[in-house]
């Protein structure tokens, strides 16, 4: 009995070791305050096994496809890359569906985001999938991406319950919220991403790019483009820069 229960301590003092060391080694980046979503999707991504030969990547999603599409649009043109709109069908008009359909054509990513940005940590998985069959419906009906061109979830309201995850996870698709840590690659099926506001400091952005350069991780940016009171052009294009200036591929 003794035997068994020294065996069983020394399994489990090596199991902790293991962990701690690979927390030493790996621990993942984060890039905000400490909530409920950062502290779960940054302890996943502490056991993802990361693809070594990866370049560091970086992704813009900008968020509800309103009036500021325009704005970013312009900034991507400058800067030389791609964004990726998160987009909200029911509030799409004739001219954001005519400009989203164009640069979809030309490189640009499109996401779904709700059909009309509902509360999904009310809903069942049943009912999250209807809802983005909708938005897929629509986008393929306006001609402006197909269902295979579509992998990208960006929950509404940042949003992370059981259910959003069994209906995101049963499309195949990945899955963008707003916990703030950077992505070991592009393979894990949770995504959080880094928000750049007013009042987003650069030179603690610029900390954040180099380490994750280091670590050859994947970072993802986000904007309320259509929110004025929060969206920052000037900043938003200055981290963009910073990003590839620094040797970040873009993707989306």
């Amino acid at each position: 009995m003794h035997t068994m229960k020294r065996k069983m301590a020394l399994i489990f003092t090596c199991l902790l070791a293991s962990f701690i060391l690979l927390f030493y080694v790996r621990r993942p980046i984060l890039t905000g305050s400490l909530t409920k979503q950062t502290v779960y999707l940054w302890f996943l991504n502490s056991f993802h096994i990361k693809d070594s030969c990866r370049e560091p990547m970086f992704m813009l999603v900008d968020d509800d496809s309103g009036m500021g599409i325009f704005k970013i649009h312009e900034i991507c043109e400058r800067v030389g890359l791609k964004a990726t709109f998160a987009v909200v069908p029911s509030v799409l008009d004739s001219m954001r569906i005519d400009s989203l359909r164009a640069w979809h054509r030309d490189g640009y990513g499109i996401a779904l985001h709700g059909y009309n940005h509902g509360r999904w940590k009310e809903w069942t998985a049943d009912e999250i999938v209807g809802d983005i069959n909708k938005s897929i419906a629509f986008l393929e009906e306006h001609d402006i991406a197909s269902p295979d061109q579509i992998g990208i979830v960006v929950t509404p309201g940042s949003y992370n319950t059981r259910a959003i995850r069994k209906a995101i996870d049963s499309l195949g698709m990945k899955m963008v919220m707003g916990a703030g840590v950077v992505n070991p690659d592009t393979t894990t099926f949770q995504w959080g991403r880094l928000f750049i506001t007013k009042d987003t400091n650069l030179d603690e952005v610029r900390d954040i790019l180099e380490r994750t350069k280091a670590d050859k991780g994947f970072i993802i940016f986000g904007t309320h483009s259509s929110n004025p009171d929060e969206f920052s052009a000037e900043k938003t294009e200055a981290i963009l820069r910073m990003a590839v200036d620094l040797g970040f591929v873009a993707c989306r």
